[in-house]
């Protein structure tokens, strides 16, 4: 299974539109538009399975938030599962704390594939063993996933590494 690991502020929902709406989910960003669109075609062309690893999933259930992403946001299909929390994160170990999370989750699911899409950048405090080209780092939260370049390295990655018959992850 492909999974891709997103958070949603600064990914899906851009800081130009973090303006609350009031849901039947309580108060939600929108979601940005050609956002959405390029998330899409990255699933269509992937396959993947999407996991939350943005702090949504500490206030929404898996439940809300595959409402959420199908009816409110106009994805193609529901996230399947939620990053653990590890508690204690502080501003300055935020980026590490999620990081820890996302590798928690690869290490209990074994993915044949996947990236985590961020506007933290994931990669700071990692061990040098985690390949870097598995965290994107969208650093402008006006963009998002917009980008064709990042969404083009997401789609290469997911369908290019695979796990062999012995679990060695391998690029093809």
């Amino acid at each position: 299974m492909k999974i891709l690991y997103t958070d949603i502020d600064g990914v899906l929902s851009l800081s130009s539109e973090m303006y609350p709406k009031s849901t039947k989910w309580g108060s939600i960003h929108r979601f940005n538009a050609k956002a959405v669109k390029v998330f899409n075609n990255i699933l269509e062309k992937t396959g993947a399975e999407i996991v939350v690893s943005s702090d949504w999933r500490i206030h929404f259930t898996l439940q809300q938030l595959q409402e959420i992403f199908v009816e409110w946001a106009g994805i193609i299909k529901p996230p399947i599962d939620v990053t653990p929390y590890i508690p204690g994160a502080t501003m300055q170990t935020i980026d590490e704390f999620r990081a820890k999370e996302i590798l928690q989750h690869v290490e209990k699911h074994k993915p044949t594939a996947w990236v985590a899409i961020d506007d933290l950048e994931l990669q700071k405090g990692m061990l040098l063993w985690v390949a870097e080209e598995h965290f994107i780092h969208l650093p402008h939260m006006s963009e998002g996933i917009k980008q064709s370049s990042k969404a083009d390295k997401v789609i290469k990655l997911l369908n290019a590494t695979t796990i062999t018959p012995n679990n060695k992850h391998t690029n093809i």
